[in-house]
């Protein structure tokens, strides 16, 4: 006796149905998902309250010198002070060159998140130097020497 397919032919065509349906779905539930995000956002629902005392951001910019391992060292060891007592949130860059040392500071300059830009060693403050008249809202602050990267060293 043999067996007859007509069932599995029947279930194919729901199954075709049901996959062509799938995608459309998928981009009402995207287009939901994306339209209450918008709303949230618009509302200020996502942003939440403001905090009153943000901790500021400063970039740090050290030139790498001949030392570049000791300097990158320095550098970190100066922004774990400063995130450890809670003042500032600190990002550290370790320059070779004067082209990277440009680079950096005008990265940082260019962003209004960055309360200051923190330059130490000669190509870095050359750097801010040139960055300043491009950047006037930016505040620069710098050091002559990479040798008090670390305050008390």
């Amino acid at each position: 006796m043999t067996t007859s397919t007509a069932p599995f032919l029947l279930r194919r065509p729901r199954a075709r149905r049901l996959r062509r349906g799938d995608p459309l779905l998928a981009v009402l539930a995207a287009a939901a998902v994306a339209w209450l995000i918008l709303l949230g956002a618009l509302t200020g629902g996502l942003a939440g309250p403001p905090t009153p005392a943000a901790t500021p951001r400063i970039a740090l910019v050290v030139d790498a010198g001949a030392r570049p391992d000791l300097a990158l060292s320095r550098a970190r060891a100066a922004a774990a002070a400063l995130e450890r007592d809670g003042a500032a949130d600190v990002t550290v860059r370790v320059p070779g060159t004067p082209t990277d040392a440009a680079t950096d500071v005008r990265y940082f300059a260019a962003q209004k998140r960055v309360a200051r830009v923190l330059v130490v060693g000669p190509r870095a403050v050359a750097a801010a130097r040139a960055a300043a008249a491009d950047y006037p809202r930016a505040r620069f602050v710098a050091r002559p020497g990479a040798a008090d990267v670390v305050p008390g060293h």
